[in-house]
């Protein structure tokens, strides 16, 4: 069980750190936007790669914070049916979410995957101007990230199913309600 909450720990870890790398590169788009803007304003001339960078930084805000949002239970949900069942109930729905998010993100990595491969082979970028962007870090962000976020299913399932069969919680909080 203390090896179960080492990697638990760990990986919790490695997700804050994702979340540091997403947050800096929102800091990133708020400066370059700004910058943009202030550029265009004052002096008529605006960045080129503006968009492309910010469109490129975006996925992988997106792709590097959701696994977080998970862990941290941030994620919108319906709890209408989710509020009338009780303890059991609850962990046989979020075990049921978590076996269709890993087959959602599955496919996310079935389908991405090639792509990627594809534009590590052919450089591929986006071309705004005379400046050229790369697209292999945001179709790496859709991969990884996607991985993260099966990898924290298994996790939350891991979770859940402690929780039901043994009636307590694998934090060691004691017996759930």
């Amino acid at each position: 069980m203390d090896v179960i909450r080492k990697v638990s720990k760990g990986f919790e870890k490695f997700l804050s750190w994702m979340d540091g790398i997403a947050s800096l590169s929102i800091a990133v788009i708020m400066v370059l936007i700004t910058a943009d803007v202030l550029s265009r304003l004052l002096l008529n001339k605006p960045f080129v790669g503006t968009a492309e960078i910010v469109s490129s930084l975006i996925i992988i805000v997106c792709f590097f914070e959701i696994p977080y949002v998970s862990m941290r239970k941030g994620h919108v949900r319906t709890t209408v049916l989710y509020d009338i069942v009780g303890r059991k109930g609850k962990d046989i729905i979020d075990i049921v979410a978590c076996i269709l998010g890993m087959v959602v993100y599955g496919l996310i990595i079935k389908a991405s995957f090639p792509g990627f491969m594809h534009a590590i082979e052919i450089n591929d970028a986006e071309i705004a101007g005379s400046f050229r962007i790369t697209t292999i870090p945001g179709r790496f962000a859709i991969v990884f990230g996607s991985a993260l976020m099966i990898l924290e299913f298994l996790h939350q399932l891991i979770k859940y199913s402690y929780d039901l069969i043994a009636g307590k919680s694998i934090e060691g909080e004691g017996e759930l309600k």
